[in-house]
């Protein structure tokens, strides 16, 4: 679709206005803009051709028009134009690094500051650690049945996951399989770690070491939720925005609480480049049909990658929420380069 420049300028106008108010807009709030410096009739004349490509529509209850998904989809691709956040804005998001002391604090904290700051759901996905080869694997009993199991990773990073073994399994049998779990994953990823272990194990017979083993290295948590941290924040303000329909919300909200769903999701995101903006249907998520969503991908001192979102009405401040993704990203992209440096 081509549309002549002045089209696209009402429509961007247009679509800057309903953003601040929510209300439809008319054609004399156009004509007041210094910056179209056209009359209302040629304002209706131009509003009228764009509704008739399905850019805007009217509701029923109103003589002003509205944004139609489409709309949206053509301001982001052709009328959007994005410069950095000012000094004060770079400054609040600067101070992520101060605030966090270790991985999930730190996208804990960059998830706050996305959602506080755009007023919509800010979401941050930890790079995978599946990818960081192991050093070591230590067991400690802590009563009950349970065993904490330790993986310490070459670059420094401990991961704790807690398993059920039987309390007839005494320290010295736990030490043991953890020198030989050790002897076998030195070096190894934990994707890479999984099937030689279980098969290893098995040639050997070593029944226990089996058994812990298939707990640790479990293919679903392995493969879905090992060595990543995924923070949702400001899901309530989304209940801000009336245009959002809250049976619709629930069905989003219901992903923001299955992770593992999200991760996934996120996961495919990561695979295009730069920033990216989804509008209503292109939305990779479940339950976000009417909303629109902006993702960037940030990656840590060995190169993996983690992703960034924010999921707001298709109305949101894209200039605004776009720079504020682009910039969170380079923020967490350099704190972990200095981490490491």
């Amino acid at each position: 679709m081509t549309l002549k420049d002045r089209a696209l300028k009402v429509l961007g106008e247009l679509i800057d206005i309903y953003t601040k108010t929510g209300q439809p807009v008319g054609s004399k709030a156009l004509a007041d803009l210094e910056s179209l410096n056209v009359s209302s009739a040629t304002i209706r004349a131009v509003m009228a051709d764009l509704e008739k490509e399905g850019l805007l529509i009217s509701p029923h209850t109103s003589a002003g028009r509205i944004p139609t998904e489409e709309g949206y989809r053509i301001y982001t691709q052709g009328v959007l134009q994005v410069s950095e956040p000012n000094a004060a804005i770079k400054k609040q998001l600067e101070s992520i690094s101060a605030e966090a002391t270790d991985m999930e604090g730190l996208i804990k904290e960059a998830s706050n500051k996305l959602g506080e700051m755009t007023a919509c759901t800010g979401l941050v996905l930890a790079p995978k650690k599946a990818d960081e080869p192991i050093d070591e694997l230590q067991f400690i009993r802590l009563g009950s049945g349970n065993v904490l199991a330790v993986l310490v990773y070459e670059k420094g990073h401990i991961e704790n996951r807690l398993m059920e073994v039987p309390n007839d399994i005494d320290k010295q049998q736990l030490k043991t399989a953890a020198q030989e779990l050790t002897a076998l994953t030195k070096g190894k990823t934990l994707t890479e770690a999984r099937e030689l272990i279980v098969q290893g194990l098995r040639e050997q017979k070593r029944a226990f070491d089996e058994y812990v083993a298939t707990q640790l290295f479990d293919i679903d948590e392995l493969e879905e939720t090992t060595g990543k941290e995924l923070i949702v924040a400001g899901s309530q303000n989304l209940f801000g925005y009336p245009e959002l329909v809250r049976e619709k919300l629930k069905s989003l909200f219901h992903v923001f609480e299955e992770k593992k769903l999200l991760i996934g999701l996120l996961d495919e995101v990561k695979k295009g480049p730069g920033v990216q903006i989804f509008i209503g249907a292109d939305c990779p998520i479940e339950g976000a049909e009417d909303c629109a969503m902006i993702t960037a991908n940030y990656t840590n001192a060995d190169g993996q990658a983690g992703t960034l979102a924010v999921i707001g009405p298709m109305r949101m401040d894209y200039q605004q929420n776009v720079a504020l993704v682009d910039y969170t990203a380079k923020v967490l992209s350099q704190v972990m380069a200095n981490k490491h440096s």
